[in-house]
């Protein structure tokens, strides 16, 4: 069985974690809705075979210890009316060659005022796939927020990958907000698990800590929004 272990997504901060700004006038900008799109650090359903039993972002501890679930209180604390959503993009990753993004129909329909897209530690880095990539990459953006009002916070992986660097030129290309969290995974592995699961790839993935300081990364480029 094929197990994909990632599955396998203050205002001010300095450029090592982040690059450009979003040239919305964010005070004259409502967020009504905002969509989070990821892998298993977003939500993975329970996997015993690996010892995973949760339905939450792997591996916190528990739901409200996932960076999903610390962003949606920071932005509650903000506006309770404000709908967040959330969704694993796994088997896009895996095959973004051929997925048929008409089956992220539900995504486009809810219309977010704002898209935050992480992911990459899925996708198979092989020499040349940069312009296949990154033009797949361009119509999932596009297909699920095709409205140029949508905020859109491009984020990268977690695990180091040259697709991380893809993705952090398609956002300054197209002067989008970008996060960094790699260096989280290879300056400070208690930002990971690796210890307190007996599986190897849950491990790796991140520990409350490493979902705070993802959340945190996040948090301070979109809390503007939220004012």
């Amino acid at each position: 069985m094929k197990v994909n272990y990632i599955c396998i997504l203050l205002i001010a901060v300095t450029s090592i974690y982040s690059c450009n700004t979003n040239n919305i006038e964010t005070n004259n900008t409502k967020i009504g809705k905002v969509l989070i799109l990821g892998n298993s650090i977003v939500a993975h359903d329970p996997a015993p075979e690996i010892g995973w039993h949760y339905d939450w972002g792997m591996a916190a501890s528990s739901r409200d210890s996932d960076f999903v679930h610390i962003l949606s209180s920071n932005i509650h604390e903000m506006d309770t009316s404000v709908i967040v959503l959330s969704g694993n993009l796994s088997v896009y990753e895996n095959n973004y060659d051929t997925y048929n993004l008409e089956q992220l129909i539900d995504y486009r329909n809810f219309n977010p005022d704002m898209l935050i897209l992480k992911i990459s530690e899925n996708v198979t880095y092989q020499k040349g796939m940069e312009q296949t990539f990154i033009s797949s990459y361009n119509k999932l953006l596009k297909y699920i927020a095709p409205s140029d009002s949508t905020v859109k916070i491009i984020v990268e992986g977690f695990w180091p990958t040259p697709i991380n660097g893809m993705i952090e030129q398609y956002a300054k290309d197209n002067n989008l907000v970008f996060v960094k969290l790699a260096d989280l995974y290879m300056d400070d592995k208690t930002n990971t698990a690796i210890g307190l699961f007996e599986h190897e790839g849950v491990g790796r993935h991140p520990s409350d800590k490493g979902m705070r300081n993802i959340a945190n990364r996040i948090w301070s480029q979109i809390s503007q929004f939220f004012m």
